[in-house]
């Protein structure tokens, strides 16, 4: 065999080997395209032939050689871009040393789990824990109806508990048992009535002290807040609050505000943030010049002690 012959059969074996190479290149998985892999096929794309040996082939005068070439320059193009891409993700984002530090502080820090609430049956407490259970476990995907029943029977106690206690834990009655509570006390009206019952029904205050004041403005604030959470309107009710809440004051601290509210606003009437300015600061002092009963209790504690001392001496 000449020369020329072996030159011929090795530039037909180039193209079958180029042939399949593009097919394959185009199969291949993308978790083998690493830059070694993809580097590897140029090692065939060599010239061996010169000018004057090509005039004399019948593969360069068949025009074989042009649909070689054009195979050649097409899987060049997909090899570049496979390069490109792959360095591209051998690079990846680029991290600045504050933020590694700073993913690693979160990584560091153990967020404490969410505890599931408890319902009793109370009407006041249904929507915070009826936001809460849906969030949690109602709208979660990833629990099952028997697992969504399960929490939801662990989550009562009392009357609540009782109202599900006849109902097992299948998969078809977890939508029973949800609709059972929200209808018995995801009733809107009820939950109003039972707040206003609340707010209306608050003891007076016998004595003008923190512990008394400090009540009668939590409960008043959280009704309010309650009501504002259901949509329902209390924009006007300022001089309603402040005349059920000023009922609810001991003597001296009526007389205080009067004379307050008087100070500040001689024509206008109050509102309920005047109200509650006026309650922290009155609390808040007496928090401060009043001891605390824990000291109380232990002064008498040892005054006790010294009197019994000097009776057994005498």
């Amino acid at each position: 065999m000449s020369n020329t012959e072996q030159i011929y059969n090795v530039l037909e074996d180039t193209a079958e080997l180029l042939r399949k190479t593009q097919v394959n290149l185009k199969k291949c998985p993308k978790q083998r395209l690493t830059q070694g892999y993809v580097q590897t096929p140029h090692q065939v794309l060599i010239r061996l032939t010169s000018r004057e040996q090509r005039a004399n082939l019948s593969y360069f005068a068949n025009d074989e050689y042009f649909l070689l070439e054009d195979i050649y320059l097409s899987m060049s193009g997909d090899l570049k871009d496979m390069l490109a891409a792959h360095s591209a993700m051998s690079a990846g984002p680029s991290r600045t040393p504050d933020d590694s530090v700073e993913s690693q502080a979160y990584t560091q820090v153990k967020l404490p789990r969410i505890q599931l609430p408890t319902f009793s049956g109370n009407y006041e407490e249904w929507p915070a824990f009826n936001d809460l259970y849906v969030s949690l476990i109602h709208d979660n995907p990833s629990l099952t109806n028997v697992q969504k029943l399960y929490y939801l029977k662990s989550s009562i106690v009392g009357e609540a508990a009782a109202l599900l206690k006849h109902i097992q834990i299948t998969d078809p009655s977890y939508q029973q048992a949800w609709d059972t509570l929200k209808q018995r006390y995801g009733n809107k009206r009820l939950i109003v009535n039972s707040l206003l019952k609340r707010f209306f029904s608050q003891k007076k205050c016998s004595a003008q002290t923190a512990t008394q004041l400090k009540g009668l403005f939590d409960t008043t604030n959280e009704v309010m807040n309650s009501l504002q959470n259901l949509k329902v309107p209390t924009d006007f009710w300022d001089p309603i609050i402040i005349f059920v809440v000023v009922q609810k004051l001991d003597p001296d601290s009526h007389k205080e505000w009067e004379h307050f509210s008087y100070s500040q606003k001689e024509e206008e009437l109050p509102s309920w943030n005047d109200l509650k300015k006026f309650l922290e600061s009155k609390f808040r002092t007496l928090e401060l010049v009043t001891p605390s009963s824990s000291l109380v209790k232990d002064r008498i504690g040892r005054e006790k002690v010294f009197h019994v001392s000097m009776l057994h001496y005498v």
